[in-house]
């Protein structure tokens, strides 16, 4: 491979990491406001600039070659760094005092997150919040790339303590809840064989979570349930509404919304492990007066009572 042969510019970055994520010419030209041979031409200059090829083309569409990979890589951290710095400056120039992104793993951003987020505003005024709801495992992405300050979300076996940095929230069970028109809504202690003849709503399929239900139920010589993977709550909300579901949720959650009336957690549950809810930050990233007000903030929407200091893991 030749040396660089130019300079690359922010808009070259754009470019190559829109094609990446959408494998596809005429999709990353539409998003990119460009026609596609215009596109082409300018994937043509950028592999001129790097002397190298950065996508392979096929008739499925377009997949990095390993030098894309990694240009794919530095780009989404440099332009990650870039947006995070217009959304502080922009906040500075308002008189504010800076700004907090924060990750949230879509289970709780409903409760817990929804009080911490009104709590801290109160208590932070002049702080830009940003709240980026997903799946953990793109949400620990964003963490890498920058692009968000503190993440909430379950610690799992897949966070290595020597790279992130956690504080303990809430350490609860997975249960399994139905509606309150579900013909087990009388019948809470139906037993797990009876639960597995209604559909349910899961965690996705590949998950450390669905991998253990599927083997436990077979460990129990229970069927597998029709399931649905789904990590919304409001998906989760409707289909509970127009069916016959059962849902797993977080037990802490399901209890805020059993005490609201919109859900029955019923006894039977499989005997997952648990996994605690944490904050989460990058140890080589220092965590800011902001992030841990924050996590305190969630810590207290979770208590009920006055803040008190999160349990940060430290070795």
């Amino acid at each position: 491979m030749t040396p660089f042969k130019g300079k690359l510019r922010t808009r070259h970055l754009e470019i190559v990491l829109t094609v990446a994520e959408l494998g596809n010419l005429s999709k990353a030209a539409t998003q990119l406001h460009s026609t596609q041979s215009g596109l082409s031409r300018a994937i043509a200059e950028i592999e001129e600039l790097v002397g190298a090829r950065l996508f392979e083309r096929t008739a499925r569409g377009t997949s990095c070659t390993p030098l894309g990979e990694a240009m794919c890589r530095h780009a989404r951290q440099l332009l990650t760094g870039f947006r995070k710095a217009e959304i502080d400056l922009a906040a500075l120039s308002r008189g504010d005092e800076g700004s907090l992104t924060v990750g949230c793993f879509s289970m709780f951003a409903g409760w817990p997150v929804a009080q911490a987020a009104t709590r801290f505003r109160q208590d932070y005024p002049r702080i830009t919040l940003t709240l980026e709801i997903g799946t953990h495992e793109r949400l620990i992405e964003d963490l890498d790339a920058g692009a968000l300050d503190v993440l909430i979300s379950r610690f799992s076996s897949t966070v290595n303590p020597q790279v992130y940095r956690s504080a303990t929230l809430l350490e609860d069970p997975v249960v399994l809840v139905c509606g309150p028109a579900h013909p087990l809504a009388g019948r809470r202690d139906a037993p797990l064989a009876e639960c597995v003849t209604y559909p349910w709503i899961t965690a996705l399929p590949g998950s450390r979570i669905r991998g253990e239900l599927e083997m436990l139920l077979h460990q129990e010589g229970l069927p597998i349930p029709d399931m649905i993977g789904a990590l919304s709550l409001e998906f989760g909300r409707e289909m509970l509404m127009t069916g016959h579901y059962l849902w797993m949720l977080p037990g802490s959650v399901a209890a805020v919304r059993e005490a609201r009336g919109e859900v029955i957690v019923l006894t039977a549950r499989p005997a997952l492990r648990k996994s605690p809810l944490a904050a989460i930050w990058r140890r080589d990233r220092p965590s800011t007066r902001q992030a841990r007000a924050f996590a305190d903030t969630v810590a207290q929407a979770i208590t009920g009572q006055s803040i008190h200091p999160a349990r940060v893991n430290t070795d």
